[in-house]
């Protein structure tokens, strides 16, 4: 409380808190808005370029992949200090220390070639760009709208009745869709500049520009925001709490670990697959041994008596597996089409018009009191109907321009659930478990949903590929017309280049193999997109049928 009647005091003492009062308010807004440019683009790793990166440092696709599942953890440790954080009010000095290590430690992962300190880097980086969202989303609510929304997550500032609480709830059913609305977009619009510059140079200046941005944001920070001193008499954040974050991030880190590398390494059959399993069930029994027998816990257990953060739980897991069928539209367009990466980003960026009409529609039937469950199977719903219209789009003769499509329904109903399901998760939930339930909601929606939807999805695809690849070819053979002339074709090929007899027809017979290939993938996606369809209406089946209770205010109270 001490400390929200400090931040509270600073909007006294500076009328313009941040800036100097030589900054009008409207340029202010601007440059708060964009100081999130950086925040949510700078990375240890960039999907964009991920093709690029691994031949040029020839390395597996699944390294890229575990380092950016490894600075998600980062972000999710950083939750349980939420609170404390944003509650500083020095926002000139967050920003200059956070961009300034955010500088050095894209440098490092600019010229090394190690996947240890690519992930150690990673994992920081993520800390960091946590606190820094969340400490310049709070100063730009109260600059903006001069509202201290600290009040709004302070234990004992919760609502007396059910009316408050109801309340409450409305206010951040509108307000949830319009905040997630603001950040997705935001990661999109970072994720196509990291693509287009990895397309029109190498995928080292990626880095190097994103370093140019922190330099950017540095100088912006120190030429309009003046020093605040600190009124506490002790700095909130511990290092005392660092050991559970170690042990958090190594549980986290272990059990990405074996979702990401299963396939490649063929599971349990592989050593470091088994020590990781053994690991990550150490760490966890250690990790909630620390939170039981702490008296100033990191990570509140108590969170999971809450029947309304299981149903998040559940919900962000349904959501993120199932949200991973958007691999169907990349592995369409780059089997099917070989477009480049840039091309799928452009793609992509189609889904910022999903994620804006599933916003509009979460605020318009919020608004009009429609039940969340509603809302919820309507996501589920749009996200199986995207995958329907995969089901009959995956050809031999696919259109790039009607791959926009499935993105954006899909968009659109990930926006609905994504948005909402925070909404619901929060509904009567004591303030003191809000930290708790962010480093819940990152974990499950960032790390490990998607984490068992991309194993999921990767080695179901490999297994019918395989299936397809068994049963098409007992009929290419030198009966079948079409095969036999295009063996031929390129053998002889082969024979005018001066190859020998055997490399000839190795490679004609690879050539024979490819087409096979492309037409089982093309075969496993379109029916593994019929099975997604089903998933996604069962999905729904159960969020309408779910009994959704509210919380009796007498159960938590003391």
């Amino acid at each position: 409380m001490e400390q929200n009647v400090i931040s509270v005091s600073y909007g006294a003492k500076y009328k313009n808190y941040p800036f100097y009062n030589w900054v009008p308010k409207p340029l202010g807004i601007i440059l708060l808005i964009l100081l999130f440019i950086p925040i949510l683009t700078v990375g240890g790793v960039y999907t964009a370029n991920s093709g690029e990166m691994t031949s040029g440092l020839g390395i597996q696709s699944e390294h890229i992949q575990f380092v950016g599942f490894v600075t998600s953890i980062g972000m999710a440790a950083f939750s349980p200090f939420f609170y404390q954080l944003v509650c500083i009010r020095r926002e000139k000095m967050m920003c200059v220390v956070g961009f300034s290590l955010l500088y050095l430690l894209s440098y490092v992962c600019a010229v090394t070639d190690s996947i240890f300190v690519l992930a150690l880097c990673s994992l920081i980086m993520g800390f960091l760009r946590m606190v820094l969202m969340m400490v310049n989303l709070f100063t730009l609510i109260r600059y903006a709208f001069g509202m201290e929304a600290t009040r709004n997550i302070t234990p004992g500032n919760e609502p007396d009745d059910e009316q408050g609480w109801d309340r409450l709830d409305s206010e951040k059913s509108k307000s949830m869709p319009i905040i997630y609305l603001f950040f997705m977009i935001l990661g999109q619009l970072g994720t196509s500049l990291t693509a287009w510059l990895a397309y029109e140079y190498q995928w080292q200046d990626v880095y190097y520009y994103m370093m140019g941005m922190t330099l950017v944001a540095i100088l912006v920070v120190l030429v309009t925001m003046p020093y605040h001193a600190y009124k506490g008499r002790r700095f909130p954040i511990t290092f005392r709490k660092f050991g559970n974050v170690a042990v958090f991030s190594s549980m986290m880190t272990c059990g990405i670990y074996v979702l990401v590398y299963g396939k490649t390494l063929d599971w349990f059959a592989d050593p470091t697959i088994v020590r990781s399993t053994i690991l990550t069930v150490v760490f966890a029994a250690v990790f909630f041994y620390m939170e039981w027998s702490h008296r100033s816990p990191y990570f509140l257990m108590e969170v999971f008596r809450l029947r309304t953060i299981n149903m998040g739980i559940v919900l962000f897991l349904l959501l993120m597996v199932f949200n991973t069928s958007s691999m169907f539209v990349n592995v369409f367009t780059g089997i099917g089409m070989e477009i480049d990466n840039w091309q799928n980003v452009a793609l992509g960026n189609w889904s910022m018009l999903g994620y804006f009409i599933g916003a509009v529609i979460a605020i318009i039937l919020g608004s009009r009191n429609v039940k969340l469950k509603y809302l919820f199977g309507l996501g589920f719903l749009l996200i199986g109907v995207s995958a329907l219209f995969m089901y009959f789009e995956v050809q031999t003769a696919g259109l790039y321009e009607r791959m926009k499509y499935p993105v954006i329904i899909r968009s659109t109903g990930m926006m609905l659930i994504y948005s909402l399901t925070a909404v619901y998760a929060n509904q009567r939930m004591p303030y003191k478990y809000l930290s708790t339930w962010i480093c819940i909601m990152l974990s499950v929606r960032m790390v490990i949903g998607p984490g068992i939807g991309s194993a999921l999805y990767s080695n179901v695809l490999q297994h019918r590929q395989q299936h397809y690849v068994t049963m098409f070819a007992q009929d290419v053979d030198r009966t079948d017309t079409q095969t036999a002339s295009s063996y031929d074709q390129t053998l002889q090929g082969m024979r005018w280049q001066g190859r020998s007899e055997t490399e000839a027809e190795n490679m004609a017979a690879m050539s024979a193999k490819g087409k096979v290939q492309v037409q089982a993938t093309l075969s496993a996606v379109k029916e593994m997109s019929g099975w997604t369809f089903y998933g996604c209406i069962i999905s729904m089946l159960f969020v309408l049928i779910y009994p959704y209770k509210k919380r009796k205010l007498s159960a938590w109270r003391d």
